[in-house]
Formats: structure tokens, sequence, C-alpha cells
């Protein structure tokens, strides 16, 4: 256990030394609290060996999601307390929360869930509960996702935003690792049935050459969310299903702020922005250009896959 008096740093420290005290310090809260919680990412492929070692700006969670609100409020009384809210947030998924500290260089992810398990929330973690795993990080033993579980979360992460270029990179070394591993990847397969991820990590299984299995049903809905969200460089293809479940009467005025967010809307959610007319007009401008341009692929590519 690490005692409340030492859980906080003394000293600055570098984002190197962080991640690892942060992990064990996640770590042993949940489990001082009698909080299922599992870390992922980062760390944990890692020492999988399914990529290869990095900095990280954060230590990444996923909770068992009835105690998602007793584990963020249980490391708020440690002074951990949640970045800035982005008005995106109302309208969009939100699968995380990001914690930030000021004694801390490094962020904490709390996730409820993992896009791209298109289960529901508990019907998901179960199933990566039972994939849990211990090792040592910063001299204690933390739980984390085993290996199956940790591909499945890492080939999810790429398939996200596939045209990203160190997506793409990660997910040709994630599956040239894992046609090495036939144990995982078969483990991995079956961990994607019962999380209703056969689509969602169906370019990842065929890559590896291993047959999609037959799994949970997941509603059409979901899957055509998840693949507009996977299209282009924008979040043209999330706004699309934001605006698809709302009646028309709304449509106007969330259309306005969607395509033309307000000043302070914008710098909300870009503070790197100059807070001049016209460096919000460009950025503002280039932003729509780049989401007309996603969404006229995605026209293509619907009219190429009828025809």
């Amino acid at each position: 256990m690490i005692p409340p008096e030492t859980a906080e740093p003394t000293v600055a420290l570098t984002n190197l030394e962080a991640i690892p005290l942060a992990a064990a310090m996640v770590s042993d809260r949940a489990e001082q609290a009698g909080i299922r919680a599992l870390v992922i990412k980062g760390l944990v492929v890692e020492h999988h060996g399914l990529r290869p070692a990095r900095g990280y700006a954060d230590v990444d969670v996923i909770v068992d999601p009835v105690a998602f609100d007793a584990f963020t409020a249980l490391l708020g009384r440690s002074g951990w307390h949640p970045r800035t809210h982005l008005w995106v947030f109302d309208k969009l998924e939100v699968h995380s929360l990001t914690l930030v500290n000021d004694n801390w260089p490094c962020d904490i992810d709390v996730h409820a869930r993992f896009p791209g398990f298109l289960a529901p929330d508990q019907v998901v973690f179960e199933e990566l509960w039972s994939h849990r795993f211990s090792f040592d990080v910063a001299h204690r033993p933390i739980i984390a996702t085993d290996a199956a579980a940790s591909a499945a979360i890492l080939g999810l992460h790429a398939l996200r935003r596939p045209n990203d270029e160190r997506n793409a990179r990660e997910l040709v070394q994630l599956a040239t690792e894992l046609r090495k591993r036939p144990d995982v990847s078969s483990a991995m397969a079956t961990i994607s049935a019962a999380t209703g991820s056969i689509q969602t990590l169906g370019p990842l299984l065929d890559a590896i050459g291993v047959p999609r299995p037959e799994g949970r049903k997941v509603s059409r809905r979901d899957v055509r969310a998840w693949k507009r969200r996977t299209e282009g460089r924008s979040r043209a293809g999330q706004w699309i299903t934001y605006l698809s479940g709302l009646p028309l009467r709304r449509w106007p005025r969330e259309l306005r702020i969607v395509v033309w967010p307000p000043r302070e809307l914008y710098l909300q959610e870009h503070p790197a922005t100059k807070d001049t007319p016209a460096a919000l007009f460009t950025a503002r401008a280039r932003r729509v250009l780049l989401g007309i341009g996603d969404l006229w692929r995605m026209l293509i590519d619907r009219f190429r896959s009828q025809g």
C-alpha cells in the first residue's frame, strides 16, 4: 500500500519518473478502496512487447462502470481534478475523464468505456477483468490487462483513427507481433466475440489471418457510428452521428455551432489559436474544409460500396 502522506510527490518529477509512480498509485488506491480497476495501454502494452518503449503523457485506467464516480472522487481527495470541460464533450461520446494534479506532470485518463467495444459497458468490463494480469511497476504489483486484452485495446486505439500516420504504423507493428504469437491472437479473437468488437477489430483480425468468430450481436447504429468515426482526419463522422440522433427542428441551431463554433467555444477547444479575428477565421475555415473533404470521401466510399 502507498501511504496517503507519501502518495503525492514532494519534488519535481519528470514524466519518465511520474508515469510509473502514477500507475502504481492508481492501482493501489483502487485496490485499497475495493474498486475494480485495470491499468491499460502505455506501460502495459510495452510490458507485453506489443509496442516499443516510448514516452507517455498520461496513465490510462478502465474502471468498473458502477464505481466510476466513486473512483474519480477517490482520486479527487488527493488533488486530482478534471481538466477543463470542453463543449464537444456535451455533444459527442465521452469515453474517459482526464484528471490533472498541480503536483504531477502527467494526467490520468479514467475510462468508463473504451471506443470500439460495442457491447454494454458492464459486459465489456467483466470480460476485460477476466483477463487481468499483475506485474511490478515502481516496485509495486499493479493490476492490468493481459497480452490478449491489451492487444484488443491497442488495436481499437489504432483503428479509431487509421488514417493517422502514427496509428497506421502502430497497427502494422501490432499485426507483425501478433503473427508471431498465435495464442495471443486467438485469445484476442475470443475477447472480440465477447465484447461486440468483431467488426471494429475486424481489420486487425484479417491482417493477422485469424478468422472472425461468431459473437455478441451489436446494433447496426453503433457499427455505423464506429465506421463514421474511423473515416477521415476530422470529427465529421462523429458530428453526423450526433446530428442523426436529434430532431430536425434542432438541426439549424446545432449546425451553426458545429460548423462555425463561437469564439469562446473554439478557443476552449483550441487554446493555442491566436485570439484575433483573422487567426480565428483562418483556423475555423481550415476546420470546415477538412470536414468537407472527409464527408466527400465518405460519400464516394458509400457509392463505391453500393456499386
